[in-house]
């Protein structure tokens, strides 16, 4: 088992940048051009360009260059450079709270719970000891 989790940015409730956002950024980052970074993503150009146009206006930022009627391509301005490398920041942290932080000792715990109390395999005696100890289990507090 694993914990599995995904990271976005919210304004009062609203999603407003995750993985999607994230990854189409980096595209138009490497291709410098919106159109190339919808088709890799198999998305029309105006979804694309929806969600630039809507995270722009929710947070009201420019982090989209635009080229003169599309004919030099886009490039990330400044402020979006910066969000992208906060939004890979954040989720470089999320990753090593999880492989190393009290999550991953948790789920430590909870493998051997769930070991000790699977009824598919016969248990041997220091098996049986644990379960019987840990019928009621409280998970530690790190």
């Amino acid at each position: 088992m694993k914990v599995a989790y995904k990271v976005w940015l919210e304004k009062q409730g609203n999603p407003v940048f995750g993985k999607g956002i994230y990854h189409m950024l980096m595209l138009v980052r490497e291709t410098g051009s919106l159109h190339k970074a919808a088709e890799k993503l198999q998305m029309s150009y105006r979804a694309a360009w929806g969600k630039i146009r809507t995270f722009e206006k929710t947070l009201d930022l420019e982090i989209l260059e635009r080229g003169r009627h599309g004919r030099t391509g886009a490039h990330l301005t400044d402020v979006g450079l910066t969000v992208l490398a906060y939004f890979e920041r954040i989720q470089t942290e999320m990753d090593r709270l999880i492989a190393k932080g009290p999550v991953h000792e948790l789920m430590a715990e909870m493998e051997t719970y769930v070991k000790v109390q699977s009824r598919s395999k016969p248990l041997n005696k220091s098996q049986e000891a644990s379960k019987k100890k840990s019928l009621s289990p409280t998970p530690s507090r790190s």
